[in-house]
């Protein structure tokens, strides 16, 4: 099945998803922000610890649903040596419950203008290696 891939997800919030089954993460990261902004809620997302350009063909990660997604902008202003500066970024807010451990059989989309899209496969507990 295909996959929006997240990646460089922190070790401790994947263990809180696996835990807890359902996690809320904020995604600000540009590449993991472009791939979920066409997400909607009831899509399936890949989740790995893995950085964006080490993702290959075996890496682990756990699958997810979207439950609740909030895009929001941040407007940042700071004055410096008289010259105020504004910034925006964006950021998403993703309520995941858990559905099970995956593994990357395939990458299917991988480029920087556009989402980050894998084919995953479920790994069941006795294949986990």
């Amino acid at each position: 099945m295909k996959y929006i891939i997240l990646t460089g997800i922190s070790s401790q919030v994947l263990k809180e998803l696996q835990d807890d089954r359902i996690r809320t993460i904020e995604i600000r990261s540009p590449h993991n922000f472009y791939s979920v902004h066409g997400s909607d809620v009831g899509d399936l997302v890949f989740l790995t610890r893995t950085s964006y350009h080490d993702v290959k063909v075996g890496t682990l990660g756990l699958i997810a649903r979207i439950k609740n997604k909030q895009v929001a902008m941040h407007r940042i202003t700071h004055m410096t040596n008289e010259v105020l500066e504004e910034c925006e970024t964006f950021s998403a807010r993703l309520q995941l419950e858990l559905k099970s451990i995956g593994r990357v059989r395939k990458i299917v989309e991988f480029a920087l203008e556009k989402p980050f899209v894998v084919e995953a496969d479920e790994v069941t507990y006795l294949e986990g290696r």
